[in-house]
């Protein structure tokens, strides 16, 4: 099976398609699985390549790269978007859809190498995220203890509860699903989650375990819940 990262180019532009191409192929850890100049068919045709990374232009004319990113956490919570666009003026946006990167036009090769580096680490971080205890009752949705998590939609049901949930809630709520008997102190959580240090922010944290603890508190008998484990952190516990 094949190492490489699997990634898809969506750019109008085919020069700065062939050109990114011909870059990540040369760094020896990209695989390209797909390239659209029309972001509407690279929509239809992402949750069929099933890419790690997509690298995306902003401004396009059918659909800016923008709103693609927004569209297409309803497909997938493990697809890692690195914006590649000629304006700077985006970038506070671009993070706002969950982007790992933001690169420049015209494209530096040191800097491209250094954010398929930071990719490449984040998969191994992922690596962490390797269930305790789970069952595949078809692809594409693990069951963990009495939560059955949704991968390519990144909802999560319980009976006949289906919580629908913001990226980051999704991989919060995977992670300790996975690590149940495990607390994460706040910083270290964040690290894990958002694959960077907290720097003491870990303010955006606090917000998704209150909106998954609002959310868990819809399910009949709240048999899951998020606690916080004192001197320990955050833990989340299943209820007979």
């Amino acid at each position: 099976m094949s190492s490489l990262l699997k990634a898809v180019i969506i750019d109008d532009e085919i020069l700065a398609i062939r050109l990114l191409e011909s870059m990540l192929k040369a760094s020896g850890s990209i695989e390209i699985i797909g390239t659209f100049q029309n972001p509407k068919d690279g929509l239809v045709n992402i949750d069929m390549l099933k890419p790690d990374i997509l690298f995306l232009d902003i401004e396009m004319t059918e659909m800016t790269g923008l709103e693609f990113a927004s569209k297409i956490e309803d497909v997938s919570s493990y697809i890692d978007i690195v914006f590649v666009t000629a304006y700077e003026n985006y970038a506070l946006e671009a993070f706002n859809v969950q982007a790992i990167d933001y690169i420049l036009k015209p494209i530096d090769h040191n800097r491209l190498l250094k954010t398929i580096e930071r990719l490449l680490e984040r998969r191994q971080h992922k690596k962490l995220m390797q269930p305790i205890e789970h069952t595949s009752v078809n692809e594409g949705i693990k069951i963990i203890h009495t939560l059955h998590f949704h991968i390519h939609s990144g909802k999560v049901s319980i009976g006949d509860t289906v919580l629908t949930l913001s990226t980051k809630e999704f991989q919060i709520l995977f992670f300790l699903a996975q690590h149940c008997n495990q607390a994460f102190p706040a910083a270290e959580l964040y690290r894990l989650i958002w694959d960077e240090d907290s720097f003491g922010q870990t303010q955006a944290l606090r917000v998704h375990i209150s909106n998954l603890r609002k959310k868990l508190e819809t399910i009949p008998g709240h048999t899951a819940k998020i606690v916080m484990v004192r001197g320990s952190g955050y833990q989340l516990v299943f209820q007979e």
